[in-house]
């Protein structure tokens, strides 16, 4: 077992000479060096306090974050009659490490962001999903997630792998945990449904779980969002697919690779803790669904600019990582997924994420 790796939370909870750390910058618009010129400068700058160094050097080891190897992922959130665009970075925490060492490092971040413990639920499950990831093996382990706070500073998120562990009779360890946050019994059981990954606020406020399936249709979506007391909208993403891909939607959804996820607010403590739904997100892989970079980002900005979105951020990111393939070299794949999420009483918003290999750009520098 490799040490752990210590994150960059270290330097933010022990300022230089041990003395208190400073602020974390803000991140308001206008905020910090004038030369940040979009949302995701600003937030990148802000995060480089408390960011593992080893992400932000070339020669990392490859990382399973992102299909191209880079640790740290970017995710633009577009929506219609919004300003600019709701950007959040996810990242590996410590490539090339155990899952175990990963997961020290990400509690660490998240602690060192949020000031303060983790709270009780949070670290329950955390050591639940760690055990079934010791005993069935996992993948990865754990990511952490940084994005603006309401406030004007960081805000975190811890990212557990649900690894698939079975009891005697062979049923998953995590059917029983799904299962009392769904409230109600499984639906479409013939489409391979499992969950692969839950996300965490610090403060066990919100909780995310992310799934992995099997093909779909468009009304296989309305069936999901009804199971977990959310209104049908699967006829959104259809349209949303058909945009995209520049094709109609009679059948499946036109990709070999998605999922969706479901968030949940969380209250009360122990046994008497409740979740209740409260946003279905459906996720493809970018290159499933519209194959190459050059097409996705083509599809994208064609579509932010029908619906007025600002796409600067989006477009300077792509822009920064655009790096050209030697000759015989296959070229590296950027975009990760796209997505829908609808919320509860809240517009559709479109979401992509972006590899961001070596993203050091400083304040003044493009």
């Amino acid at each position: 077992m490799h040490p752990p790796i210590p994150s960059g939370s270290a330097r933010l909870q022990q300022g230089p000479g041990g003395a208190p750390p400073a602020p974390l910058p803000s991140l308001r618009a206008g905020a910090g060096p004038a030369a940040a010129v979009s949302t995701l400068d600003r937030l990148l700058a802000a995060a480089r306090i408390v960011l593992p160094p080893e992400i932000l050097k070339a020669g990392h080891p490859a990382s399973d974050l992102t299909p191209s190897g880079a640790p740290l992922e970017a995710a633009f959130v577009w929506a219609d009659g919004e300003p600019g665009c709701d950007p959040r970075i996810s990242f590996d925490p410590a490539p090339g490490a155990q899952p175990e060492s990963r997961l020290e490092a990400a509690l660490s971040l998240c602690r060192a962001v949020s000031n303060t413990e983790l709270a009780p639920d949070v670290l329950r499950l955390a050591k639940r999903l760690s055990c079934w990831q010791q005993r069935a093996g996992c993948r990865y382990g754990a990511w952490a997630g940084l994005r603006p706070g309401e406030a004007g500073d960081l805000a975190a998120k811890l990212y557990l792998e649900v690894a698939t562990v079975s009891d005697a009779k062979g049923r998953p360890l995590w059917a029983a945990f799904e299962e009392q946050l769904a409230g109600a019994p499984p639906v479409l059981t013939g489409r391979n449904l499992r969950p692969t990954m839950a996300g965490l606020t610090p403060d066990g406020g919100l909780l995310e779980l992310y799934y992995r399936t099997d093909p779909l249709f468009p009304g296989d979506l309305d069936t999901l969002m009804r199971r977990f007391g959310l209104a049908p909208r699967g006829q959104e993403v259809r349209r949303l697919v058909e945009r995209l891909t520049g094709r109609s939607v009679r059948f499946e959804i036109p990709s070999s690779d998605i999922g969706f996820s479901v968030a949940f607010r969380m209250a009360g403590e122990g046994r008497l803790r409740r979740a209740r739904a409260c946003a279905f997100t459906f996720y493809s892989n970018a290159a499933a669904l519209l194959g190459p970079d050059a097409r996705i980002a083509d599809a994208l900005l064609a579509e932010g600019a029908a619906r007025g979105w600002d796409m600067t951020a989006y477009r300077q990111a792509f822009a920064a990582c655009d790096t050209r393939p030697g000759k015989g070299e296959v070229p590296l794949q950027r975009h990760g997924l796209i997505g829908m999420v609808l919320a509860l009483e809240a517009p559709p918003r479109v979401t992509a994420t972006l590899a961001l290999p070596g993203y050091q750009r400083e304040p003044g520098h493009g």
